[in-house]
């Protein structure tokens, strides 16, 4: 198996504000990372620090990959999208490759929402859109906080076909942070649980 991302020793907070303590875990192209742990444990903070958008309280993550296109991608539970269409929005991490864009749609069902105006989307068309969004960036580091949220059926059909092909070629490196775990059962998972500090 081959280590893409390890985590050392590390414990991930807000400025000096420690929130938790999460230790060593590993990150690796054949499994998928899934963050657990109850609301405010610091499932959203520890993925924002494996993305490099927060410093370690302390420890380190290696490689340490840079944000943005090309490296470690976050896609927050309630995604901002940009005002304009869907194709727009898609446009916007794969530095103008429109096939790159409409292909990332295609992976997640929207790409007949192409020309639709984001302020119409639903809860769910949104999810789906931002995460195709981040995989027009081609993201060595995927990390999507409750993924599941807001899908309908064929928004989870989709974006569990995204994960199966991920692991099969081993890219990207996908880690999710969830409560329900049945969007992916019978994947292979690494599970990091999160406690806040003091719980």
């Amino acid at each position: 198996m081959t280590t893409v991302v390890e985590a050392i020793e590390v414990a991930v907070g807000y400025d000096s504000r420690l929130v938790a303590d999460v230790g060593t875990f590993r990150m690796q192209a054949d499994r998928l990372t899934v963050v657990t742990g109850p609301n405010g444990s610091g499932k959203t903070t520890l993925l924002k620090t494996l993305a490099g958008l927060l410093s370690p309280i302390r420890g380190r993550i290696v490689p340490q990959l840079p944000p943005g296109t090309g490296g470690a991608v976050f896609v927050h539970s309630t995604p901002y999208l940009f005002a304009g269409t869907v194709l727009h929005n898609a446009k916007l991490t794969s530095i103008g490759d429109e096939q790159r864009a409409r292909d990332a749609l295609r992976a997640l069902g929207v790409e007949q929402l192409s020309t639709k105006d984001v302020r119409r989307l639903s809860t769910g068309e949104r999810q789906r859109v931002a995460i195709a969004r981040a995989l027009a960036a081609e993201p060595r580091l995927l990390l999507i906080d409750e993924p599941e949220g807001g899908l309908d059926v064929a928004g989870i059909s989709s974006w569990r076909r995204i994960v199966e092909q991920a692991l099969s070629v081993g890219d990207p490196l996908i880690v999710i942070a969830t409560h329900q775990l049945s969007a992916v059962q019978g994947l292979p998972l690494s599970v990091v649980p999160v406690a806040r500090e003091g719980a």
